[in-house]
């Protein structure tokens, strides 16, 4: 009797591991991914989707080809609403460029491409994407993910801004041609641009409003993280007084902020690469080697 006692409870721990471990594979964030050519030597790069919120969102996720121990991860915020004008291979290319400096970048391509109507109820809704691609860096073995910044451009830089807001734990934060001003920005551009920004939050004063809340001038106070901000001078987008007043702010409320301005620079700072890539790089190292 005691041994047909003990081969049933070894079945019922057997079991309950098998259902255990079903389920922690079917809750895990990345769903999928497809290694994408790129033709970019010593890199690797994937389409992936992954799970925020019961939605699967679509992604990029590129790193180096040899991996020895562990890489800080880089989390990359693109500009832009709707799809990307580029494809994947194109994205995943220009992300290469932060894999050969040896970090495992992870790239959102955001909700509104995945669902049909994005229809946020809180301000996490907005940023949702963003905090939780940070838990496909977590699945990877081979990602330290205690050691974790974050890049953004134009909407994507005020994405990563939102995400410090909302308690993402990052170590360094760069922010090229960041929105700063939600309803400036959208009282100062052409109607096309203004559809656009309606499309994720509304008319401003209208019933589904979002302009004040999300906008960081409002709130610079809870961005505790280390922020390097660049901008260009002739930006016909983000309007580089918006910057100045952001810079002025932040500066009079942290110690760790700094503000570069590109003479002649435009809109993500193109033709400003070279020079931009080394103060980004220089910031990320600094603050993750004070850890």
């Amino acid at each position: 009797m005691k041994k047909l006692l003990g081969a049933f409870i070894a079945f019922l721990c057997f079991i309950g591991a098998v259902v255990f471990f079903v389920d922690a594979k079917e809750e895990s964030v990345l769903q999928s991914k497809e290694e994408v050519e790129i033709g970019v030597p010593g890199v690797t790069g994937y389409s992936i989707t992954y799970d925020s919120n019961g939605t699967e969102i679509p992604g990029l996720w590129v790193e180096p080809e040899d991996i020895d121990g562990k890489l800080p991860l880089l989390i990359h915020n693109r500009g832009g609403v709707g799809e990307s004008s580029l494809t994947d291979a194109q994205e995943l290319k220009n992300l290469s460029y932060w894999a050969k400096q040896g970090y495992v970048v992870l790239a959102s391509h955001y909700r509104e491409n995945a669902e049909g109507k994005f229809e946020p109820t809180h301000t996490e809704d907005f940023v949702r994407d963003v905090l939780d691609i940070k838990k496909v860096g977590a699945e990877l073995a081979h990602v330290d993910e205690e050691r974790t910044v974050m890049l953004g451009y134009s909407r994507g830089g005020w994405m990563s801004l939102l995400a410090v807001q909302q308690d993402m734990e990052v170590d360094a934060l760069a922010v090229i041609g960041g929105i700063t001003d939600l309803k400036q920005l959208y009282l100062t551009q052409p109607e096309p641009f203004q559809q656009q920004i309606e499309q994720l939050m509304g008319e401003p004063g209208g019933e589904q409003s979002w302009y004040r809340e999300l906008a960081p001038i409002h709130w610079v106070a809870d961005l505790d993280v280390p922020t390097l901000m660049l901008h260009g001078e002739r930006d016909q987008t983000v309007p580089v007084e918006q910057a100045r007043v952001f810079a002025d702010l932040m500066e009079r409320n942290h110690d760790l902020h700094r503000y570069v301005e590109y003479e002649n620079g435009d809109h993500g700072l193109r033709l400003h690469f070279n020079e931009y890539a080394p103060e980004v790089l220089n910031w990320f190292e600094k603050h993750l080697e004070e850890k």
